[in-house]
C-alpha cells in the first residue's frame, strides 16, 4: 500500500495479531510506509493485493481513515442488514444472530451484464479497549446452486486509533468469484479488485451521516 518505511508499532499492529489467513480471525494490522501513511493522511484509501500462495483466488488490503469514535463505526459495520443501503454491490442482506457476537448474514450481490451471486457468510464481532475486529467466513448454503454462488470469500475489518487522528481502518478481502460465465472471470476479478476501496468511503460516508443529526 511501497517505499521501505518501518512503521510504528502503533500502525503494525498488536502482538500477537494473526498471521495471513483471515477466515474467521482478526485481519493482522497494516504494513504502512512513508508514502501510504501521506496518501491515508490526505483522507486517500490505500489498496494493496498481498501475498496468496496456493490459493485459487486474490486477497486484497484496503486501509484507510474513519471518522468518529468507535461506537460509530462499530455500529455502522456491524450493521449488516443495512449492508444494500451503502455497501457496493449488496442488492439484499438476510440476518440471523447466532450467538454473542456471531451471525448469518446471506447476501445477493449484484453484478455487471445482470448477473447476480448469492452467498452464505458468518461474521464475528469482538471489541477491546484498543479498538474492535469484524471477521467472516463463508459457509455451505446447500439450497443455492452452486453457480449461483461465488467461489470463497474471507475477510475482516481491524479498527484502531489513528495517531494522525480518527480511526485507521484495514479492511481484508479474498475472494475467488468460482464460475463466471462467457469467460469473464478476469473481468470479476477486476471488478471485485476496483470496488475495495469504495467499502472504506462508503462505511466513511456512512458513518458521516448517521453522526450528523447528533452534530447540529
Amino acid at each position: 500500500m511501497a517505499a521501505a518505511f518501518s512503521a510504528s508499532p502503533a500502525l503494525r499492529g498488536l502482538p500477537g495479531d494473526s498471521p495471513t489467513s483471515y477466515a474467521g480471525q482478526a485481519a493482522p494490522g497494516p504494513e504502512l510506509s512513508a508514502l501510504d501513511r501521506e496518501e491515508i493522511l490526505k483522507g486517500r484509501v490505500v489498496l494493496k493485493e498481498l501475498p496468496n500462495p496456493g490459493k485459487k483466488g486474490k486477497t486484497f488490503e484496503a486501509v484507510g481513515v474513519l471518522p468518529g469514535g468507535f461506537d460509530d463505526a462499530f455500529a455502522v459495520i456491524t450493521d449488516y442488514g443495512r449492508y444494500p443501503q451503502f455497501m457496493p454491490q449488496i442488492e439484499h442482506t438476510a440476518v440471523r444472530p447466532e450467538g454473542a457476537g456471531i451471525s448469518i448474514v446471506e447476501i445477493t450481490l449484484g453484478l455487471p451484464l445482470g448477473m447476480t451471486k448469492r452467498y452464505r457468510l458468518r461474521y464475528r464481532c469482538a471489541r477491546s479497549a484498543d479498538g474492535f475486529d469484524v471477521t467472516w467466513e463463508m459457509i455451505p448454503w446447500p439450497e443455492v446452486p452452486p453457480g449461483e454462488q461465488i467461489g470463497d470469500t474471507s475477510g475482516g475489518w481491524r479498527v484502531r486509533k489513528f495517531e494522525g487522528g480518527g480511526l485507521l481502518a484495514t479492511y481484508t478481502f479474498y475472494t475467488d468469484p468460482g464460475h463466471v460465465p462467457l469467460g469473464l472471470t478476469s473481468l470479476a476479478m477486476s471488478l471485485a479488485k476496483r470496488s475495495i476501496p469504495g467499502v472504506i468511503e462508503k462505511t466513511r460516508q456512512r458513518i458521516r451521516t448517521l453522526s450528523a443529526p447528533r452534530d447540529k
